[in-house]
């Protein structure tokens, strides 16, 4: 008995000789009388609806047509389009989660890092502008900007007074470090002529326009020319170092690289990071003289990288501790 048959005689189309072989098949065999059963109540059931005709809940057109005009003249929002239920549970979210933090903890370090090293390359341009600006001073003048003879109790500061008045510092920006955090903006710097008066007449005003970020070299007192023939490089400038209104030098390096050392320039404009006040074994201090006075030393080999507030000559000063 073939699958055709079986079919065929479930369905009842199965007449004649061929039904009473298939009888006899099924008397025989009670595991195919089993399967016949199943497939003929299968068979019903797919032929039978009841005898009952479902009819559909009165109104159900009319709602339905309603209901469609309805979503139709009705602006869209986004909770339209929102699913009725949240494609993903509160634990995704949790490991999602973690994954980003543990992601931004790997990419903060760097940029940080990142950041701090454009920021000391951007104290380092600065120092070397103020490099070829005093560059360019030397070669006119013949000697670095220093006390004049009519005034020699001016500041450290005044070499920006002299700079801008040879048209040599025209960007004030640079006069700011980019590593400590702050950014001011630097008053117009006066003529030299004009100096005096200010200080007379608005001393709040003098001191923020003589101050930078960087210390000068009140030791430079020879002429240019001497000072490249016969000692050849020099520290010009640096980072300058924490003060009590350039009276006491506070030991440690310079605040504006967190006191983990300071820029320093030198003649030939080239800029070196010392992680410590000691220039060489003949200066273990570049903010302070041989003596350990915060005064121009015995000569331009004992620089002397002094705040703005600072006279030249080193007057009114008084000894601190290295």
């Amino acid at each position: 008995m073939n699958p055709d048959e079986m079919l065929d005689y479930a369905l009842g189309q199965l007449d004649g000789p061929a039904c009473d072989e298939v009888q006899r098949a099924l008397a025989v065999d009670p595991a195919a009388a089993g399967r016949m059963d199943r497939l003929s109540r299968s068979v019903r059931m797919l032929l039978d609806d009841g005898g009952e005709i479902l009819a559909p809940p009165p109104g159900l057109a009319e709602r339905t047509i309603a209901l469609v005009e309805e979503s139709r003249d009705r602006k869209r929002t986004i909770l339209d389009f929102v699913p009725v239920k949240v494609p993903f549970r509160w634990g995704d979210v949790a490991v999602a989660t973690s994954i980003f933090v543990a992601a931004l903890l790997t990419l903060i370090p760097p940029a940080a890092r990142a950041r701090e090293r454009m920021a000391q390359a951007g104290c380092a341009y600065n120092l070397r502008q103020l490099g070829r600006a005093l560059w360019l001073y030397g070669s006119r003048h013949h000697h670095y900007p220093a006390a004049p003879e009519q005034v020699p109790d001016v500041e450290a500061g005044t070499h920006l007074v002299m700079l801008n008045d040879d048209g040599l510092l025209p960007d004030l920006g640079i006069l700011d470090c980019p590593c400590n955090g702050t950014c001011r903006k630097h008053p117009p710097v006066p003529h030299f002529q004009d100096v005096a008066g200010l200080r007379q007449a608005n001393p709040d005003l003098y001191t923020a326009t003589l101050h930078s970020d960087y210390a000068y070299n009140i030791s430079l007192r020879h002429g240019f020319e001497e000072i490249q023939s016969r000692l050849g490089i020099v520290p010009l400038m640096s980072d300058e170092p924490e003060h009590d209104g350039g009276v006491n030098i506070h030991p440690g390096n310079s605040a504006n690289h967190g006191g983990r050392g300071q820029n320093v320039l030198y003649s030939d404009l080239h800029v070196g990071f010392h992680p410590t006040r000691k220039l060489g074994p003949d200066d273990p201090d570049m903010f302070l003289n041989r003596a350990g006075l915060l005064k121009p030393g015995d000569d331009e080999t004992d620089a002397v990288l002094s705040p703005s507030l600072v006279p030249f000559n080193g007057a009114h000063v008084i000894p601190v501790s290295r």
